[in-house]
């Protein structure tokens, strides 16, 4: 019993400081502890993938008269939802999709592309 309360109350103030941390997003591809870990012994890593579901996706127009092979991706490009609701992965390079019924891509900007922009703000 002495040790259940200690116990309960570590678990009740690591929950409060981390849904204060980490934004929920993020829990729809990582589990509590890996972001909990993350946050211990990456905050930076936290920060891009927090960044990212904001900033990570644009459109642009087609290249005219260029044939593009890419992967094409269904998505309302008046409503982008974040990379983690469209299953894509922050890469090292810039990765583009052809818009389906559009001559428009979805650019999803590199990790580079990403911390760079960071560091302006």
């Amino acid at each position: 019993m002495k040790l259940l309360f200690p116990l309960c109350l570590t678990l009740l103030i690591s929950g409060n400081v981390f849904s204060q941390d980490i934004d929920s997003r993020l829990l729809k591809r990582y589990s509590s502890t890996e972001l909990t870990e993350l946050q211990s012994s990456n905050p930076e890593r936290i920060a891009l993938l927090t960044y990212a579901l904001d900033n990570s996706l644009y459109i642009a127009d087609a290249p005219v008269g260029k044939k593009v092979n890419v992967e094409t991706i269904s998505v309302d490009s008046e409503n982008l939802p974040s990379y983690i609701e469209l299953g894509l992965e922050i890469k090292n390079e810039n990765q583009y999709f052809m818009i389906a019924g559009q001559n428009k891509m979805l650019v999803m900007k590199s990790e580079l592309v990403l911390s760079h922009e960071m560091k302006k703000q």
